[in-house]
Formats: structure tokens, sequence, C-alpha cells
């Protein structure tokens, strides 16, 4: 019990402790917020607003001025003795010890100080800014007039930079003129305010035309002088290559005409400062005046080109027709014994027209020179066109010549070919008419008879009374596949065949053992000697030796192949 106690007056003490606690600090902060609303209270503004009343304001800064003032008297009499009344009794409540009612009064007050701290500050920069306008509208007025005087004299004096864009500046100097008498009348009112929006709007038209001439200078510099310097001296030379019977593709009158056009356009729109448009007409300009300049340097390029080309166009031309002419004789020759290559023929034909036409074109663009109505650019890119023809021509000619060279070698080696070929077809015969047999087997003999029919019509072929070699040649190859397996036939035929001989040798041993070994002998005998069938006896004879003798048949092979 006696601890009990003790714990609840130590629980009493500490809560005792804790609320003057509270109190404290709630009458500290009350305190300095008290200083703060009796700052507010005090009139610090006084000297500020007795300027601003002697500047006899009108206008916006007189409306700004009277709204900004009222606003501060109502803060001062009437704003800030309420607070002051809060604090009273919220500094009341605490000494009552309302502790935390007082701490929540506190909290308001001091957002209401804060904010009417802020509104005194704002009141005081509108007041501060009014001031500031009539200094800063003294200062910046005089500069403008003296930046305006400035570029009003360089307009008047040096009009012939500007050409047509003349009027149109003074015109927006004038404007200036406007914005800086307005920005006086306003200022001896005493409206601040409004002034600066005239002087403003002075300052942007200003550093504008600032900007506008200077664009305004290279543009009409370029208008005024160097396009009408280069279609002079175009249409000089034009008038002297026109005297010297030059022809052109371009209508160059018509051309000069568009750019002299155009060069107007552009100073109408310089006149109403219409950049955008100034700028695409003087690029069109530009390059129109340098097509005219390319066109008539590349006349007289081309003349001098096309008179220095055309006797070697002639020469290589004539030299391709010497060329051709050599080509088809040896065609014409060969035709009579050969049945030629079709796609080289068709080029070849086709050649033969190409110079034809070819010489038609140089004929034409000759006599052209020689009439003076030729345009030399046209002949440079005749003469080009010609000798790209001439080179593709004399290329392909000389493929065309390669192959009929190679036809005749291949006519050649293929005659060696097929002279082996019987050789050794008839080698192959011989070497099984060696072994004495009664037959061969029938697919053996139509492989046979077939290799030989090939190599007959080889023969056929390369003696017939138009040789195609291209077929021959093809020919040529598969007979020697097909001459080489004959070969590998004949090998493996001979192989057999004396296999089942010395199997047939072997074999007589056992003749006598048993009934079944000797049909078996004589059925084997029966395929090899009436049905020609070598691999099947073979297949009889070594199933049956192995039955009376196993190994036998390898050890007779390995005797073979030894």
């Amino acid at each position: 019990m006696f601890v009990f106690m003790i714990v609840v007056i130590l629980l009493v003490l500490g809560f005792l402790w804790y609320m003057w606690f509270v109190q404290k600090r709630n009458n500290s902060e009350l305190h300095l917020y008290k200083q703060r609303a009796e700052a507010l209270k005090e009139n610090t503004l006084k000297d500020q607003i007795q300027d601003l009343e002697d500047m006899k304001l009108t206008g916006a800064s007189l409306e700004s001025f009277g709204r900004s003032r009222q606003e501060y008297s109502k803060q001062r009499n009437d704003s800030v003795p309420k607070l002051l009344a809060e604090i009273s009794n919220a500094t009341s409540k605490n000494d009552k010890f309302n502790v935390f009612g007082a701490a929540n009064d506190t909290k308001n007050i001091s957002t209401q100080v804060d904010e009417l701290e802020k509104h005194a500050e704002s009141i005081k920069a509108d007041f501060s800014k009014i001031v500031e306008s009539n200094e800063q509208n003294a200062s910046t007025s005089e500069v403008l007039h003296s930046d305006y005087e400035a570029l009003r004299k360089e307009i008047l004096t040096k009009s012939f930079n500007y050409g047509p864009a003349t009027d149109k500046l003074e015109s927006e100097l004038n404007e200036i003129a406007g914005f800086l008498d307005q920005e006086d009348k306003l200022t001896e009112q005493g409206d601040h305010l409004e002034a600066r929006q005239y002087l403003d709007d002075a300052k942007v038209k200003l550093s504008m035309i600032k900007d506008q001439v200077q664009l305004i200078v290279p543009l009409f510099n370029n208008l005024n002088k160097v396009y009408p310097g280069q279609i002079e001296e175009i249409n000089s030379v034009y008038e002297k290559l026109v005297q010297q019977q030059y022809r052109f593709n371009e209508d160059i009158e018509g051309e000069i005409e568009q750019v002299n056009a155009n060069i107007e356009k552009s100073n109408a729109a310089l006149s109403d400062l219409n950049f955008d448009i100034v700028d695409r007409t003087n690029e069109k300009i530009h390059d129109d005046i340098n097509d005219l300049y390319d066109a008539l340097s590349r006349e007289i390029n081309s003349k001098r080109d096309v008179l220095k080309q055309q006797k070697p166009v002639l020469d290589y031309l004539n030299h391709a027709k010497f060329q051709h002419n050599h080509l088809d004789e040896i065609i014409q020759k060969l035709q009579e014994n050969y049945i030629l290559n079709e796609d080289d023929m068709n080029d070849f034909k086709e050649h033969g027209q190409t110079l034809n036409r070819i010489v038609a074109e140089y004929d034409q663009d000759v006599q052209s020179i020689a009439d003076k109505s030729i345009v030399f650019s046209k002949a440079e890119a005749d003469f080009k066109e010609i000798i790209a023809d001439l080179d593709r021509i004399e290329s392909r000619e000389k493929t065309i010549n390669d192959n009929l060279n190679q036809m005749l070698s291949s006519e050649q080696i293929s005659r060696n070919s097929v002279e082996k070929y019987a050789s050794r077809i008839e080698i192959q015969k011989k070497s099984l008419e060696q072994l004495n047999l009664k037959g061969l087997p029938e697919d053996y003999l139509e492989y046979f008879y077939m290799v030989s029919d090939e190599i007959q019509k080889l023969y056929d072929g390369l003696n017939s009374e138009r040789v195609n070699m291209e077929d021959i040649s093809k020919q040529v190859i598969v007979t020697q596949e097909d001459l080489d397996n004959l070969v590998q036939k004949t090998n493996a035929l001979k192989k057999t065949v004396i296999l089942d001989e010395k199997l047939f040798q072997y074999a007589n041993r056992f003749a006598d053992r048993d009934d079944d070994f000797k049909d078996n002998l004589e059925h084997a005998r029966s395929l090899f000697d009436d049905d020609f069938d070598y691999d099947a006896a073979f297949e009889v004879l070594s199933k049956s030796l192995e039955t009376v003798e196993p190994g036998s048949v390898d050890r007779i092979k390995d005797t073979i192949s030894a």
C-alpha cells in the first residue's frame, strides 16, 4: 500500500512538472508573437507613403497605390488589433493553467502572424515597385531616346543600304516615336506603371528594327548589286556565244527573264519586310543563276571536248567495224561446218545493228557540227554513249571469238577422246574374249552396247556435215563416265568368272561326297554355262563349299587377290 501511494505521488508530481513546462513554453511563444504583432502595428511605411503621395500619381500607378495603402491601413487598424486580442486571451488561459487550450491558440496565432508579415512585405514591395518604376522609367527612357535617335539617323542617312525597305523602316520608327511620346505624357501625369508598358513596347520594337537592319543590308546588296551583276555577265556571255552560233537545250533568255522577275518579286517582299518570302525567292534566284552559269560553261566545255574527241571516236568506230567484219568472216566460214552457239550469234547480229545505228548517229552529229546547228553537250553525250557501246561490243566480241577458238580446240580434244574411248572399249571386249566364255550376262551386254552406241554417235557427230560442238562436248563427258562404269563392270565380271572357275576346280574334289553337293555343283555349272549368270553360280558354289569345308571360299578369294 505504501509503495502504491509513493507511485501515485510520483505520477502526480510528474504531471504537475509537465504542466508547468508546457505553461512556460506557451508563455515564451506568446510573448514573442506579441512583439511581432506590435511591430506590425507600427506605421513603418509612413515615409514611403508620403513620398508616393507627393509624386501626384495617376492612372494605374494611383490605382495600385490606393489599393495597397488601403490594405496597409486595414491590417494595422483591424487585423493586427484582433490578433493582439487573441494573444491576450491565450495568455490569460495559460496563466489560469489551461495550458492545452493555450497551446492550441498559439498554433493559430503563429499562422496568422506569418501571413500578416508576408502581407506587409507584399504591400511594401508594391510601394517600392511604383517608386522603382519612376526611377527605371527615367533611366530607360533616356537610353531608348538616345538609341532611337541614333537608329533613325542611320536609316535616314544610309537609306541606299536598305532600298525598298526604307519606307517600312521609317514607318516602324514613327511607331517607336509614338510609344516614347506616350510614355513622356504618362510620366508627366504620374502614371509610372502605364508609362513602363510603353517603354517596354518601344524597347522591343527598337530591338526588332535593329535585327531587321542587320538582315536587310546583305539581302538588298544581293538584289541591288550581286544578282543584277551576275545576270548582266550571263547575258553578255550568252550573246557572244549566240554570235558564235552556239546552240542550247535550255531557254536561256526565258530563264534570264524569270530571274529578273524574281528579283522584282523579292524587292517587293523586302519593302514589306517579309523576310520568309525574300529568303525563299533569293535562294531560287541563286540556284537559277548557278544553273545559267552551268549551262553556258557546259556548252563551252562540251565544244572543246567534242572537237577534241571527234577523230578518236571515228577511229574507234572504224576499228570496231573492222573487228566486227573480221569476226563475221570467221563465223561465215565456221557456220558451214559447225552449229554455233545461239546466244553468241544473236549478240553478234545485234552488234551489227548497233554499229549501223552508231555510224548513222555519228555522221548526223558530225554533219550538225559542220552546219553549226549542234548542241555540243548533246554531241558530247552522244560520243560518250558511242564509246560505251563500242566498249561493250569489243568486250563481247572478244568473248565470242574466244568461244569459237575454244570450240575448235574442243573439237580436237573430242576427236582424241573418241579415239581413246574406241580403243578402251575394244580392250574390254578382247579381255572378255580371252576368258573363252560361252556367253555374257544380258545386263552387261546391254550396257556394253549402250556405251558402244554412244561412241558411235560421237563419231557420227564429229563427222557430220555441221558439227554441234556444244552437244558433243556434253556427250563426251557422259560417255567418259559411262565408259569408266563399263570398265568397272568388266573387271568385276572377269574377277567373278575367274573365282567361279577356281571354285569349280576345288569343288570337283567333293563331287562324289553326297547327292546334294553333286546336285548343287551341277546347278552351278548350268548357271555358268547355260544362263551366263556368274554371280548366281558363285552364290551356289560358295554356299555348298562352306558346308563341306568352312573357310575354303575366302582362302580361294585370297589367292586371286594375291
